[in-house]
């Protein structure tokens, strides 16, 4: 008996287990970044997922309210809740919430009540719920958490060899490349991958020294400077000197490109042929001469001589500067900055936002003043007359404002000593009457038994009219 029994149980659980096997399974994951500033947001997904296709579901995204504020939602209900039946089956659904964090501290989201049920059959999909720990911490915590490696890991130059041998802490370094070598690729690793870095990459090279910056700056915002002077070897440099400053001609035209309106042509240097620029207006030919940082500027070459070349492009004209040791009627001389680079310029006062420069029109060739407006970066034409008419007419202003200012003074002194002598007049008539009513009230209070009085100071006695308006009442008593 005991034998079948256990036959039968043997043979209920050999039907049961696959059922159970074969049951659907899903998961639901929560993403997103696992920390945020106090104040900050910070978005979440969650992912709803199975290998079988899921026709209904039913669960909800908990969180603490006092770390946590739902400011934003793609969930049906536009809340924390996530509950949906569909029309054709799907194995993946993802929701998006965003929350404001609202206290430092460390938090959990979790799913809660979560249920899922198959497509075909309605059967019921096992879940496993995810859940996600997020720090909430202050601007200040954050930045001392930021990384400050700001280092390289390696440094070298495709196809040549590099001194010294890198290291992190060296900073400078030097690598000698054949002469006509134009460009080189420099490779930089960075030690951090949080780590941004610059000047790595395709150099252009001109003959002899040319200096690159590798700029590493850390997380926090810390930089360090790695410095590479790769020398182009020069087998015969054609150095000059202009202005006591030491020069070398460029004698590669992939490294001299020619200003605007000018032609590319060619001139004779030392019995060496180097590249130049010509202008049929200004006659100018114009070669270029490297700096001993590297900086290749236009240089007026004649005869032999070399003059800079200072040309200021603007939005309507290119104005080559040049020396004027004259006067312009109206304005004052100064020395300022256009594109970086020092002119002299003619201006009406310190704060004037426009230049008069001396100068040759690129184009035509033309010498002349010229207007420059800063603001706008344009030329053009100075009119001297306009400006010359403006200053008369400003000293006619000038004497016509003197002289109404001058005869509105007289007209006030005028006023003032009419209005003295009507003032003298008037009171001159006060006192008369005055004295007038004096006598006709002595008249009227005097009796036959009375002895008349004659005042010796009369004019004293007229001026002060209270003390007889006294005199009067106590005669009347």
């Amino acid at each position: 008996m005991k034998k079948i029994k256990f036959l039968i149980i043997s043979f209920l659980a050999i039907l049961i287990c696959p059922l159970f096997v074969n049951a659907a399974s899903g998961s639901v994951s929560i993403s997103g970044t696992n920390r945020v500033v106090k104040g900050n947001k910070i978005t979440v997904t969650v992912t709803l997922s199975s290998s079988t296709s899921i026709g209904s579901w039913s669960m909800s995204l908990d969180y603490d309210s006092s770390y946590l504020k739902l400011t934003s939602s793609s969930a049906e209900a536009g809340g924390n809740k996530m509950a949906n039946v569909v029309t054709s089956g799907i194995k993946l659904k993802k929701y998006t919430f965003t929350f404001q964090a609202q206290k430092t501290g460390t938090t959990t989201l979790k799913i809660g009540n979560y249920e899922a049920y198959a497509f075909d059959d309605m059967s019921a999909i096992s879940l496993s719920p995810g859940s996600k720990q997020i720090s909430i911490i202050t601007q200040e915590q954050l930045e001392a958490s930021y990384s400050k490696d700001n280092n390289l890991k390696a440094l070298a130059v495709e196809g040549y060899e590099i001194t010294p041998e890198f290291n992190k802490d060296t900073l400078e370094y030097s690598v000698t490349v054949p002469e006509g070598t134009t460009m080189v690729n420099v490779i930089a690793t960075k030690n951090d991958g949080k780590a941004s870095l610059s000047g790595d990459g395709e150099v252009q090279l001109i003959p002899g020294t040319n200096e690159v910056s590798i700029v590493v700056k850390a997380e926090n915002g810390s930089e360090k400077t790695y410095k590479l002077i790769i020398n182009v070897i020069d087998q015969n440099p054609i150095n000059v000197k202009v202005n006591n400053i030491d020069y070398t001609v460029v004698k590669l035209r992939d490294v001299y490109q020619c200003p605007n309106l000018y032609t590319e042509s060619e001139v004779t240097i030392n019995d060496i042929v180097v590249p130049a620029c010509h202008n049929d207006k200004t006659k100018y030919t114009l070669v270029g001469l490297k700096s001993s940082d590297g900086t290749v500027k236009s240089f007026i070459y004649e005869n032999g001589k070399y003059t800079k070349y200072n040309e200021v492009i603007g939005t309507s004209l290119n104005i080559i500067v040049l020396e004027y040791n004259g006067k312009l009627n109206g304005l004052k001389k100064y020395n300022e900055k256009i594109d970086g680079n020092s002119y002299q310029v003619f201006k009406s006062n310190d704060n004037s936002k426009f230049y008069v420069v001396y100068g040759m029109n690129v184009a035509t060739g033309k010498k002349d003043f010229y207007v420059y407006d800063t603001v706008n970066k344009t030329f053009g034409l100075y009119d001297s007359d306009m400006i010359n008419n403006m200053v008369k007419l400003n000293k006619t202003y000038f004497y016509v404002i003197v002289a109404f200012g001058i005869g509105l003074l007289l007209a006030l002194i005028c006023i003032i000593k009419l209005s003295s002598k009507k003032h003298q007049v008037q009171k001159k008539n006060s006192i008369e009457e005055i004295k007038n009513d004096k006598k006709k009230i002595k008249k009227e209070e005097k009796k036959p038994n009375d002895i008349e009085i004659v005042d010796e100071d009369e004019n004293t006695e007229t001026y002060n009219i209270l003390e007889e308006d006294k005199k009067r009442k106590r005669r009347k008593k």
